[in-house]
């Protein structure tokens, strides 16, 4: 491992610079940094320039020590890689590792865990027309709030058909739905399958904060306080959010809580774990909710410290006033379900009845961080870091996690809001917890059967949406490793 032992002194968790994680160290026997010149861009000896052996050296010393997977990394001569992208690529484990990625630009990177993007403020589900054509319809999955999207009048269920007038199909969908300015036409299906043009809006995305709660309410039905919580993305800066939410259902006096991320890919550990707090039955202050386990390498480096034990790779629950006492969660799941989506649902499970409702999640059971260089370059990779495994051990790693009751995300069919007692999967929970009949019983017998391609439409949204199902480690939880 080159330069290992010096870059660990900058990583060490029981002595790590917060700043590290924002920059690299500016110690300069750690970090040898030097003022750009111009002859710092010019080729080396190696046959590549100085700032790409600067980045690919920085992408070679992190991953070798960090990289949950650096023992099975292929041994690639960073100065003979003219692409960067490429070279980090190359050292990634294939296929278990699908998630860890490098960009060329970190404040946008930081932005985005921040959850500032430039967005129109909608989800979208791409999808085929029908089961023979290629033409593509993209349904909206729901609207964040004070966005380009919500001021358009634009809300869940609508389907767009055109942009800038043109038709989308399986060809041009991920470069007419990606535009930052354009004209969506807006239409409808009658029984015959045609489309009916409705309306145009013209509309523009915007860099803005996107609000992850995406609907919060109390149902009052049958007998029971049912709380709804739909959720977007795990975002540690609206943790505020989540509190006030669990604050009104808590003064509610809520029986049930159906919990929707059907559409969050993950996101900040530290609020999953802001979550679970919240969630877990009353008593089990200082359980285990998530182990953390890090590469050979780093686990054998901490084991040389003399006050660490194996409690600081534990994240344990701590008492919170916003506890709703309950001892049943209800998650509603699509296969968009990812990382720290999923780690509420198996990190809880040893203590309480988590009842899933829908399809198999994504299956991301690990965690990365951020790694940047900004003394000398605006490159950042987030390498997958550590492995969580839940306080029975119990995590089958090579699939997503599976329903207990099957149902699939046909909302562009049952088009009510988030949060609607008719809205398809509100309804089944609604029956599960109730123990009232489905009242879409028949038509799911009916649609069963039906060839909609909605697996190819997953693959729709995953190039239309790449840097979702992530899961990342803020510094200051890597820090309280040492207690």
């Amino acid at each position: 491992m080159k330069n290992s032992l010096k870059y660990l002194s900058l990583f060490l968790l029981f002595a790590l610079p917060l700043s590290f994680f924002t920059a690299c160290s500016e110690d300069e026997e750690l970090v040898k940094t030097k003022e750009k010149t111009e002859e710092e861009t010019e080729p080396t000896d190696t046959g590549i320039d100085s700032e790409t052996l600067m980045v690919n050296n920085f992408i070679e010393d992190t991953m070798s020590i960090y990289y949950f997977w650096n023992e099975e990394m292929p041994d690639i001569n960073p100065e003979k890689q003219e692409d960067s992208e490429e070279y980090f690529n190359q050292l990634l484990k294939s296929p278990d590792d699908r998630w860890s990625f490098i960009t060329d630009d970190y404040e946008a990177l930081i932005n985005y865990f921040s959850g500032i993007q430039k967005s129109t403020g909608y989800s979208l589900m791409p999808m085929y027309l029908n089961a023979t054509s290629n033409q593509v319809i993209a349904f909206i999955e729901y609207v964040h709030r004070d966005t380009p999207a919500e001021e358009a009048g634009l809300k869940r269920g609508d389907m767009i058909y055109k942009i800038d007038g043109e038709i989308i199909d399986d060809q041009n969908y991920s470069d007419l739905l990606s535009r930052d300015i354009f004209e969506a036409t807006l239409g409808e299906l009658d029984a015959n399958n045609e489309i009916t043009e409705v309306s145009t809006v013209n509309i523009e995305a915007i860099e803005t904060n996107l609000h992850p709660v995406i609907e919060s309410t109390v149902i009052d039905t049958l007998g029971q306080k049912i709380g709804y919580l739909a959720y977007s993305s795990f975002v540690a800066n609206y943790d505020t959010a989540l509190v006030n939410a669990f604050s009104e259902f808590k003064n509610a006096g809520v029986t049930d809580l159906i919990f929707d991320l059907r559409y969050n890919g993950g996101g900040a550990v530290s609020t999953a774990t802001l979550l679970g707090d919240m969630i877990v039955p009353p008593g089990n202050s200082g359980n285990t909710f998530i182990e953390r386990v890090f590469n050979n390498f780093l686990t054998n480096e901490f084991k040389r410290d003399p006050t660490f034990s194996t409690d600081d790779l534990k994240i344990k629950f701590e008492e919170n006033g916003f506890n709703l006492g309950l001892d049943k969660l209800y998650v509603l799941t699509t296969a968009s379900t990812a990382s720290a989506s999923e780690m509420i649902i198996y990190g809880l499970e040893p203590y309480m009845d988590v009842i899933q409702i829908g399809t198999t999640t994504h299956g991301k059971y690990y965690a990365s961080t951020t790694f940047s260089d900004q003394k000398n370059h605006n490159w950042a990779i987030q390498p997958i870091i550590l492995r969580s495994i839940n306080a029975t051990n119990s995590i089958d790693y090579s699939k997503g996690l599976d329903p207990d009751h099957e149902l699939s995300d046909y909302f562009y069919l049952f088009p009510y809001q988030l949060g609607d007692p008719r809205e398809l999967f509100m309804a089944k929970a609604i029956s599960v917890i109730t123990g009232e009949p489905f009242i879409y019983e028949d038509e799911m017998s009916g649609l069963k059967s039906a060839n909609i391609r909605l697996e190819q439409a997953q693959k729709f949204k995953k190039n239309l949406y790449p840097k979702r199902s992530r899961m990342w480690v803020e510094p200051s939880e890597l820090l309280k490793l040492k207690k």
